[in-house]
């Protein structure tokens, strides 16, 4: 008996706890994926209309401006951009994932190679998107902070 009340209260243990999976790691690597292909219209998918990008440069807003900065990035460099997630928390139709991001970038003119460290925080809303009303996670802010080796300090 004693052992049959055990496995009941693992199963019911198991069943009820939060699902470590971390739910944006497909959006992440999508988004590597298609800034080192240079798809422009595929990264801007997955950003919603009135997002925010945020860098050391200052904010981009709207997605006429993202369309701009995003062109501007893949005609003059080539990126191979690795993320490592810290940290994911959603509640309701809000998302962020937060953590660190390594990236060497490749200047096209110059053939000179850049190795880039920061952090990197993303928001996430969740849309109805078409008229299936298939529900999404689109960027609603995206943030990137750092330059060419940002020391990172423990937790």
């Amino acid at each position: 008996m004693g052992i049959l009340l055990l496995l009941i209260l693992a199963l019911q243990t198991s069943a009820a706890a939060p699902s470590t999976a971390d739910p944006f790691v497909g959006l992440r690597n999508q988004w590597a994926s298609d800034l080192h292909a240079r798809h422009v219209d595929d990264s801007l998918a997955q950003y919603a209309d009135d997002a925010d990008f945020i860098s050391d440069a200052g904010r981009t807003h709207g997605m006429a401006a993202l369309r701009e900065l995003f062109k501007t990035i893949t005609a003059t460099y080539d990126s191979d951009l690795t993320f490592t997630s810290e940290r994911v928390e959603v509640s309701g139709d809000l998302a962020y994932d937060s953590g660190t991001y390594t990236e060497t970038l490749l200047t096209r003119a110059t053939g000179k190679s850049q190795q880039m460290t920061g952090s990197y925080l993303t928001v996430y809303r969740r849309t109805s998107v078409g008229t299936s009303g298939n529900a999404v996670w689109l960027i609603k802010e995206q943030m990137w902070t750092g330059g060419e080796d940002v020391p990172r300090t423990s937790r």
